[in-house]
């Protein structure tokens, strides 16, 4: 309600309409949070696992096929980052980085199919080594730190491999690319490494305008995408959504932002923590608890490292991931109780 009432303040404020139109469509996208979120409690791990092997094939199949069949639909940007006219450079990656935390739950505590799983993962990083997106790798990075802490919980024979296996691969990809230039050229060391280490000051100019921008709207807006930056001649809106809320949608829409992401996250720690122990009677609701609890927080970092957008393509990766993360955290609350019951 917030955001909503920041939109037609701010747009009449300033007598935009473009603002007001923005604020109908964001009206929709609270509609279709609602409808998602109430029939997510009917999915159970086995749903989501499916659906998100059937999500990182679909977007890998489309891929393929464009970059070596139908060459006409795929795209490669100047520096080299890969994409179609399905999933541009800059949204191939979020398919992999939300999804593969479900494929990891249902593999290591589920029923999942290794054959599958393991097919799925490996195709949810050639896409996101293609896409070479920074945000994506950080996610996923992020993701399998949680479920190694899970796993180290729950299972701390099955956690000990994986973090050899992930040691050993870091400590091998290291010395292949720092020092073992006979087996690889320097062309193809992996995009994301050189715009890992070549830093981005576009997006610090951008924070600087936007903060900028903010003082001059205060306290209402001055409308929506009036936060911009100056980028090679080009104005571009700013890429942090909760600075850019601040001077397009004013305080309100600053608050609503910061509440509509971080109170899922505040939610879900509260329970754990209220719990006397993480259920171990259902492993598998609290390894999907924490699938999508990576993907909530992988959003929050988003709107740290990109627009304010109104479009549903982007807000429904919110949208599924909270609405899981309400479901599955349910479930772990209702097996702890029925626990005190028995007691």
């Amino acid at each position: 309600m917030l955001v909503l009432v920041s939109f037609v303040l701010s747009g009449v404020a300033n007598q935009n309409a473009y603002t007001l139109y923005q604020g109908v469509k964001i009206f929709f996208i609270a509609l279709a949070f609602f409808c998602v979120f109430v029939n997510a409690r009917d999915l159970v791990g086995a749903d989501v696992y499916k659906i998100s092997l059937i999500s990182i094939m679909v977007g890998l199949f489309l891929f393929l096929i464009s970059k070596y069949s139908l060459r006409e639909l795929y795209v490669e940007l100047g520096d080299g980052r890969q994409g179609s006219q399905f999933a541009y450079p800059g949204v191939l990656w979020k398919t992999p980085a939300f999804f593969i935390g479900f494929v990891i739950a249902g593999l290591v505590f589920g029923a999942g199919s290794r054959i599958l799983s393991l097919v799925a993962l490996i195709g949810g990083l050639f896409l996101l080594k293609a896409d070479s997106s920074r945000t994506g790798f950080l996610i996923l990075a992020m993701v399998v730190l949680l479920f190694v802490l899970l796993c180290a919980y729950l299972k701390p024979k099955t956690a000990l491999v994986c973090s050899l296996v992930m040691c050993l691969g870091g400590i091998g990809l290291l010395m292949l690319y720092s020092g073992g230039y006979v087996f690889i050229s320097h062309a193809e060391e992996p995009l994301v490494l050189n715009r890992l280490a070549a830093g981005d000051p576009t997006r610090t100019q951008m924070l600087a305008d936007g903060v900028m921008h903010a003082q001059q709207c205060f306290p209402l807006g001055c409308g929506f995408g009036t936060a911009t930056s100056l980028v090679d001649g080009e104005n571009m809106v700013v890429h942090n959504a909760y600075l850019s809320s601040l001077g397009d949608l004013g305080i309100l829409g600053f608050i609503g932002m910061v509440v509509l992401m971080f109170s899922p996250i505040m939610f879900f720690l509260g329970r754990l923590i209220s719990l006397k122990s993480l259920s171990i009677k259902s492993p598998e609701n609290l390894a999907y608890s924490i699938a999508a609890f990576g993907g909530v927080l992988g959003y929050a970092l988003i709107m740290m490292l990109h627009p304010f957008s109104t479009e549903l393509s982007e807000w429904g990766i919110w949208i599924l991931m909270v609405s899981m993360l309400s479901a599955f955290s349910q479930r772990i609350v209702a097996s702890e109780n029925e626990d005190q019951v028995e007691a």
